[in-house]
């Protein structure tokens, strides 16, 4: 198992089978501008150390790379994301290509198959925090109508279009839709 998809592509979830939460499109409604300063260099967690480079400055691209161990011998194993803004609310998002992709159950939609897996961010340059999806939460408020989605028969999450307060209930701490108790820190430890 990839130790960062399993951070990054919500948290496990979505490896083991349980379901992840996904938009249609990147979360966000502007690219965010990413200061090479801030955002590039040498990130560490408990579990991780990652080196990330600004892809594209201006329209918030952002890449991550790593060595992974598997039986055959290590591996360099990458992740492209792009990080976008509404209001200022910052957030990751990543395309998720579902193992069974060729499956139209599993799609998206007809007109849009691609999915993005996401997470608020907040990086001062120096330390970076990734708060995840709940997901047990998203399935709930997508069942009681609070926000627009549909769940799939794999259990994954596809969020609608989103208005400003439903982005709001999501990005408050009182809307208990992020995992705000369990999220990813990276220290940055290097340029």
């Amino acid at each position: 198992m990839i130790i960062l998809r399993a951070i990054i592509l919500s948290a496990a979830l979505m490896l083991s089978g349980c379901g992840s939460v996904l938009s249609g499109k990147p979360m966000g409604e502007n690219p965010v501008v990413l200061n090479p300063a801030d955002w590039q260099g040498t990130w560490a967690s408990d579990e991780i150390v990652l080196l990330t480079t600004v892809l594209d400055s201006e329209e918030g691209i952002l890449q991550a790379a790593w060595l992974e161990r598997y039986e055959e011998g290590a591996r360099f194993e990458t992740v492209t994301g792009s990080v976008r803004q509404t209001g200022d609310w910052y957030f990751l998002s990543m395309e998720h290509v579902p193992e069974n992709a060729d499956d139209e159950e599993n799609a998206v939609s007809d007109e849009e198959p691609t999915a993005y897996v996401w997470g608020r961010i907040d990086n001062n340059g120096r330390r970076a925090i990734v708060w995840w999806p709940n997901l047990e939460q998203f399935r709930e408020a997508v069942r009681n109508g609070r926000l627009p989605g549909r769940i799939k028969e794999d259990e994954d999450v596809v969020l609608g279009e989103l208005n400003a307060e439903q982005m709001e209930v999501i990005n408050s701490p009182s809307g208990n839709l992020m995992n705000w108790t369990e999220p990813l820190v990276l220290v940055r430890i290097g340029g």
